[in-house]
């Protein structure tokens, strides 16, 4: 069996241009994480743990409830820490080596948004969410399916009610969805407490990664540059092949193309950001009706 362990990347609220006051954050919302033989899911978390405890022992040692202790993704991968602290990117390539050799590979799978406000697209997080979860299901099926194995599928926990609503609609699709792959997973995805798992903890620092990669490639003037220069050659052949970056125009961006070191975004249609924003609503539409708003 494999254990796929994942957390959210990017950000899930609207999204116009870089800079905007309001709605400039990121322009993808998706799920990463690794995938595992089960077997070997125990190591990767001792390992992590031990990575972890080594690098912030005088932060958990201070702490209260040091075995709950966290760094969270987006702290770890900031712009200053990463030139402030080159340990913690040696620590994270020696992470990356350590899944691999048990067999693991990494995973992400993130849709680029329609841009415009929730008026302007029709799109709000729910639907959002929706998309990209039931998408990286799929895509975790068929990659336990190549390899003839089960499927468990862990998360991070959460309280928003939009997303426990979300989680349990994932088992009408399970259940609907006829193609043999996904008979692979055993159930629904299932949510932990990331404070309670290393599991959960590195496939947070795998999502951050991620996002800093993605807003590279999607976002003109980046300051993620070093995403690509400082771990393109450690994840290089690292992600299954059903890892994917869907992008609303040109080809999508595949596997380890996400840490290439030239921006991948292809010149924008011309007109005014008003203009793009009204145009991709209305191509996003029709493509909805076309596929009968699934």
């Amino acid at each position: 069996m494999l254990v796929a362990y994942l957390d959210e990347f990017g950000n899930v609220g609207p999204y116009i241009e870089p800079g905007h006051p309001k709605y400039g954050q990121h322009p993808v919302f998706g799920y990463a994480g690794f995938i595992l033989p089960a077997n070997n899911a125990r190591d990767m978390g001792a390992e992590f743990k031990r990575v972890k405890t080594s690098l912030f022992k005088t932060e958990i040692d201070k702490s209260s409830a040091p075995a709950q202790w966290e760094r969270k993704g987006s702290e770890y991968f900031t712009t200053g820490s990463i030139a402030a602290r080159p340990e913690q990117i040696r620590a994270f390539r020696g992470l990356i080596h350590r899944l691999r050799s048990l067999d693991g590979h990494l995973f992400y799978y993130g849709d680029e948004k329609v841009p415009g406000t929730l008026k302007q697209t029709g799109r709000d997080s729910q639907a959002i969410m929706h998309d990209a979860l039931r998408e990286m299901i799929n895509r975790l099926c068929t990659h336990a399916d190549k390899a003839n194995q089960d499927l468990l599928i862990l998360m991070d926990s959460f309280t928003d009610k939009t997303r426990q609503e979300l989680a349990a609609r994932m088992y009408a699709h399970i259940y609907s969805r006829r193609r043999p792959e996904m008979k692979r997973i055993i159930e629904a995805p299932l949510h932990i407490e990331s404070k309670l798992n290393s599991g959960i903890q590195f496939a947070d620092w795998i999502c951050a990664l991620t996002a800093r990669a993605s807003h590279f490639q999607l976002s003109p003037g980046s300051e993620f540059s070093w995403a690509a220069g400082h771990f393109r050659a450690t994840v290089a052949g690292g992600f299954t092949l059903e890892s994917k970056l869907h992008l609303r125009f040109g080809e999508d961006i595949h596997n380890s193309q996400l840490f290439q070191r030239h921006s991948a975004r292809h010149a924008p249609p011309p007109g005014s950001v008003a203009d793009r924003v009204t145009n991709m609503a209305a191509i996003y539409a029709a493509a909805q009706r076309q596929h009968g708003g699934s």
